[in-house]
Parts: structure tokens; C-alpha cells; sequence
């Protein structure tokens, strides 16, 4: 038997060694084999050492710590290695394929190709296996020694980086989002269009209600300026108070070092500048860390009857500002009354009462409060983008896949005419605009279309049918070509999934300035021209200074979209090896780092922000999963 697992060994690491090797995308599939095979081989010399590394790494782990992965009770830190690998392989596969041609990828094409690929994710499989074995030791031996800091401390020093960093931009900068909520709660009238906003769903109508009750008062005091700054002074403060909290709670529960750390980490600029954006993301990141601190906080056992108050309201406030927010909340709620059940073996009364308050307000608030407003819902193709590129791809490479009556449904909800000029894989916008409702008005030409009757304001009967069709027709050609479903899926979320695919790291999704706004006529407010910096142009000379730490090694993968999703799916690996009830953390933290693959924009670090901010709360309870652990095997050896 110990032959046999030494030889398992030893054919894994030449698989790793291989796979490391491996060129992606396939150069060419022709020619002779030995041709096709040394096509797939071609690494750099920065590859080559990196491939000796990851061996000598292996063999050190296997032999010199005694440390062999093929074992039964390993399974979860399996479980984490297959997924992993799986999206690793294949979003390298994948993610350079033109958007007019994904059913052909070279990687997965010819049986030499397909071996070669196999091959990979075998080795990738043991390497990512072996990484999460050795990260749950490490976990395992993190001593946790609380330290009390200073709360009021540290919302002053997070107040105090943050306008150091971002007073050039004050009094504050308008983002395309944040000018569409101005437009629609003052019901703007744009005359060279003859257009005049209306209360959308588009952008939560609760939190351009908040923005523009806001900009009133400060308008009001002091003029145009003001009110934008009093936005800024209530993001800063809300922020400060909450991500002090996370700061103080860390100390509390890990140690000085992982309270600094996160210090460190929300008082940078990556935090920072959002702080000066007015529009909704700042107030959810901020609402959304609230709610899973206070579910961490309860997992860590803290009874509070306040806590329960905390959770629904933050629940309550992330729903205000995004539309999804509800979802998170809802599933994690039901999650954690599940297992509060079976810990406790009763109701757990609190809880539910909490659930049946937010259910109540969510309920009265959607169907009650907005149609009394005459808000007109969200357009359905904001949630639709990735169905739509499938099958848009379907379309494209297999329309003789389709039946006349299948094509006219098709051509209800995207023209068909239309489709391959409007169809880009990673970027869905274009082809979301296909869809007979729009509430995005992302052009003055959609406007008009709106105005002619092309495009409709809301959803009709006609069209909720039209749509309930389409989804019949993406799932029945889902099983007529799950290969191109799956390619388009892994090339549609690539830098969402692999943390190696960072194709533009830029900004990370921050702004310096709002330019491209003096050309978007449509997009100005009646008091745009009102709207100026308070500080010279020379204090924002070097404004992009940031841009230079976000490509640095190390904090580049970090603030890298994918990262959280790997961090959260070996988190839940190690609670399941652990048999923790703790891997309910990964629930609320898992759907934020899920939501953004249904986003239209591949690798667009806004959408992932809310996964990225609350890492420190998943990585808290991570390390507490082994310390509480001990403390039942104490208990039960007394």
C-alpha cells in the first residue's frame, strides 16, 4: 500500500511539473503530433523556474514534513483543488478566444489537446491541493490573543487618511451612476432632447432618495457645492464608524497584527477614494460590512439582543442601496436560522423575528411603497446578461441549431440582425441594450428610442411572456451545446475566477475625475455647471498615485477581483475539514463574490468590492474555527 502512495505521489508531482509547463492558448492544432505536443510546451524562462520552485516546494512538503495528501480525511482541501484547477485550466483556456468564435478553443480541440489539458488539471488539482493542506496548517497554528484598541481611536484615524487622500477631489465627484440619480429624484428635464427623467429602479430608488434629501439640506446651507460635500461628510462618517468596528473586532478576536493589518487595509487608498464618490457603492460597502460583521460576531457567539437589532438594520440599509443586497440577506438569514436549529435543538425566535421584520419591509416597501411612487421597475436584462451571451454565442456559431419558432422568440428579446454587432463576451452592455425595456439610458440615442416607442420604459405582459420564452430557449440549447455554454461562462468571468488574469489592473475601479461627463450633455443636471473642485488643479497633479501601489507584487493579487473567491472557497474547505458550523460564514461572503459573475462587465473590481471588503470578517472566524475546536476537546475530556 505505501508503494502504491508513493507512486501516487510521484506521478502527481510530474503532472504538476507538467502542468506548470503548459502554453495557453494552443498555439496551432495541426501538423504532425510531436508538432501539436510542442506547441503546448513552450514556457518562458520566468515559467521554467517557477515550475522548479513548485517542485522542490512539493517535495519538501511531502517528504520533509511528512505531509502526504492522499488520504480520505483530506477530501475538503481535495474538494477546494478540483475546483480551483477546473477554473484555473479552463478560464486560461478560454479567456482569449474572439467573441465571434467561442465553440472553437484550440486547448480543448484534438485529442493530443485534450490530453495535454487533462494533464493540467491533474497537476494544478495535487498543486492547489497541497497548498491548501499546508494554508490549514498555518491556520492551525495561528495563536489567537485578543487586544483591546481604542475604538474612537481608530474611526479618527480612518477619518484622517481618507481626506488626506482625497481632499483634492472635494467638495465631491459625481459618477455616471450617481448623475442619474440626481436626474432622476429632481425629474430633470434635458430640453435638447425633450426628455424628462422618471423614477427608476434602475439605481435603488432608496438611496437616490437619501442622495438627493441629502444634496437638498446641503444646497440649501450653502449652495450646490455643499450638498454634494454634506454626501461626502456622511459617507466618511458612516464608513469611519463602521470599518472601525471591523478594526476593533479583529483586535478582539485574532490579535494587534491582524487589527493593524486591517487598519492598514481600509485606511488605504482602495478604500479611501470611495469615500469621495457619491453614488451608492460607498454606502452599501459600508452597510454590507455591517451586516457580516454582525453575523460574524453571532457565529463567535455573542448573544446581544442589540446584535440582532444591528443584523436586520444593516440587512435592511445594504437592501437600500443595491438591488441585490436582499438576496445576500435572505439566503444568509435561512442559512443561519438552519443551523442555530441544530445547535440549539429549538427555534432560535430571535432570528426569526429579525427575518420576518426584514421580510415585511423588503415586501411593503417593493410592493406597496414604490408603485405609490410611480417608480418604474428595473430593467429584467440586468440579471439576464449571462443567459444572453450564451445564447447570443448559439446564435452566432449554431443558428441552424434553432427552429423558425425558437428564432422569432429570440428575436423578440435581441434582434437577430443585431446580435453579432452588439455581442462582446466580456463586455455585455451593448448586447443588454438589445432588450425591448431599457432603464440604463446610457445614450441620448436610447432616450430617443424610449421617446419613439422602440424601446419601452417598463416591463409589458407581451414582453415578461417574451422573456419567460427565452429562457426556455437558452435552457433547451444548453443541452444541445453545454460546451459553448460553459467556454462562454468561463471567458465571460475570466478575471472574476483567475486571479492570474489581470489584463488591466488600472485603477481598480477608482476615479481621479469625472471628465467624460462634459461631453454627456444628457447625463447633466441643471446645476452641473455649478459643480467645481475647491482645490487647485495642482493639488491633483499626482492624484493617480495609488495606480502605482495596485501593481505592486503581492498587493496586485490581493486587490485582484478572483482572489476573494479563492480565499472563500478554501474557507469553506477548511471549516468542512474542521466539521465546523462556521462554513456558514462562506454564505453571505460567498453570494458576494457569486453576484458579480452575473455582472456584465468581466472584471469589473466594483462589482467585486463587497466580497474584497469583508474578507478580514471571513478570515476572523476562519482562525476561531480552530480555537474553538480545541475548546470542545477540552470540555469533552473533562
Amino acid at each position: 500500500m505505501q508503494i502504491i502512495k508513493k507512486l501516487g505521489n510521484y506521478t502527481f508531482i510530474l503532472l504538476s511539473y507538467l502542468a506548470i509547463g503548459v502554453t495557453y492558448p494552443a498555439t496551432y492544432t495541426e501538423g504532425d503530433l510531436i508538432s501539436r505536443i510542442s506547441a503546448r510546451f513552450e514556457a518562458t524562462a520566468n515559467e521554467s523556474l517557477l515550475a522548479l520552485l513548485v517542485v522542490v516546494l512539493l517535495l519538501v512538503f511531502q517528504f520533509k514534513y511528512k505531509y502526504n495528501v492522499l488520504k480520505i480525511i483530506y477530501w475538503p482541501y481535495w474538494m477546494f483543488g478540483v475546483i480551483t484547477s477546473v477554473i484555473y485550466v479552463l478560464t486560461l483556456s478560454v479567456y482569449q478566444v474572439p467573441s465571434n468564435n467561442l465553440n472553437y478553443v484550440a486547448n480543448l480541440t484534438g485529442k493530443a489537446n485534450l490530453l495535454i489539458t487533462f494533464a493540467a488539471l491533474f497537476g494544478f488539482m495535487f498543486i492547489f491541493t497541497n497548498l491548501a493542506v499546508f494554508l490549514g496548517e498555518v491556520v492551525k497554528k495561528i495563536n489567537v490573543n485578543a487586544w483591546r484598541s481604542n475604538y474612537w481611536a481608530i474611526v479618527i484615524v480612518l477619518c484622517l487618511a481618507w481626506v488626506a487622500q482625497i481632499f483634492p477631489l472635494f467638495p465631491g465627484m459625481v459618477s455616471w451612476d450617481g448623475y442619474r440619480q440626481f436626474l432622476e429624484y429632481f425629474h430633470t428635464h434635458i430640453a435638447e432632447l425633450n426628455f424628462t427623467y422618471y423614477p427608476t429602479g434602475h439605481h435603488p430608488w432608496s438611496a437616490t432618495l437619501v442622495f438627493g434629501f441629502l444634496f437638498s439640506i446641503g444646497r440649501k446651507i450653502g449652495g450646490v457645492n455643499a450638498g454634494l460635500f454634506l454626501i461626502v461628510v456622511v459617507q466618511i462618517i458612516t464608513s469611519s464608524l463602521i470599518y472601525a468596528k471591523v478594526v476593533y473586532f479583529l483586535g478582539k478576536n485574532w490579535g494587534k497584527s491582524a487589527a493593524i493589518t486591517s487598519l492598514l487595509f481600509y485606511a488605504s487608498p482602495f478604500v479611501a477614494f470611495w469615500q469621495v464618490t457619491i453614488e451608492k457603492t460607498p454606502l452599501f460597502l459600508a452597510f454590507v460590512t455591517w451586516f457580516v460583521l454582525c453575523y460574524a460576531r453571532i457565529l463567535l457567539n455573542d448573544s446581544k439582543k442589540y446584535l440582532y437589532i444591528q443584523l436586520i438594520a444593516s440587512g435592511i440599509l445594504m437592501t437600500m442601496f443595491r438591488n441585490d443586497g436582499a438576496y445576500v440577506v435572505i439566503i444568509s438569514l435561512i442559512a443561519l436560522i438552519v443551523v442555530r436549529f441544530i445547535q440549539q435543538k429549538k427555534s432560535p425566535k430571535k432570528i426569526m423575528l429579525g427575518s420576518f421584520v426584514f421580510l415585511a419591509i423588503y415586501v411593503g416597501w417593493n410592493k406597496i411603497a414604490l408603485p405609490s411612487m410611480n417608480v418604474v421597475p428595473g430593467s429584467t436584462a440586468e440579471v439576464l446578461t449571462l443567459p444572453m451571451r450564451q445564447l447570443s454565442a448559439v446564435v452566432i456559431n449554431h443558428p441552424e441549431s434553432f427552429s423558425n419558432n425558437d428564432l422569432a422568440i429570440v428575436n423578440k428579446i435581441t434582434p437577430i440582425k443585431k446580435i453579432a454587432r452588439n455581442f462582446n463576451v466580456n463586455h455585455a452592455d451593448d448586447l443588454k441594450s438589445l432588450y425591448p425595456v431599457d432603464t440604463f439610458l446610457r445614450s441620448s440615442y436610447e432616450i430617443k428610442q424610449v421617446e419613439l416607442g422602440r424601446l419601452k420604459k417598463q416591463t409589458t405582459p407581451n414582453i415578461k411572456k417574451a422573456t419567460k420564452q427565452y429562457l426556455v430557449v437558452w435552457f433547451k440549447q444548453f443541452w444541445k451545446h453545454p460546451k459553448e455554454y460553459f467556454v462562454t461562462f468561463f471567458a465571460a468571468d475570466s478575471q472574476f475566477l483567475n486571479p492570474l488574469i489581470d489584463n488591466n489592473p488600472g485603477s481598480r475601479g477608482i476615479m481621479y475625475g469625472n471628465d467624460y461627463m462634459k461631453k454627456n450633455v444628457f447625463l447633466q443636471p441643471s446645476w452641473y455647471h455649478e459643480v467645481h473642485y475647491w482645490f487647485s488643479e495642482k493639488t491633483r497633479k499626482y492624484i493617480t498615485w495609488p495606480n502605482i501601489l495596485f501593481t505592486l507584487p503581492i498587493i496586485r493579487t490581493i486587490v485582484q477581483p478572483a482572489f476573494a473567491l479563492w480565499i472563500i472557497i478554501f474557507s469553506l474547505a477548511y471549516c468542512l475539514y474542521k466539521k465546523s458550523y462556521s462554513m456558514i460564514m462562506c454564505i453571505p461572503v460567498g453570494l458576494l463574490a457569486v453576484v458579480p459573475l452575473l455582472s456584465p462587465v468581466n472584471g469589473m473590481e466594483r462589482y467585486m468590492l463587497p466580497a474584497i471588503y469583508v474578507l478580514p470578517l471571513m478570515l476572523v472566524v476562519i482562525v476561531n474555527v480552530n480555537r474553538r475546536t480545541r475548546e470542545d476537546e477540552h470540555e469533552k475530556s473533562i
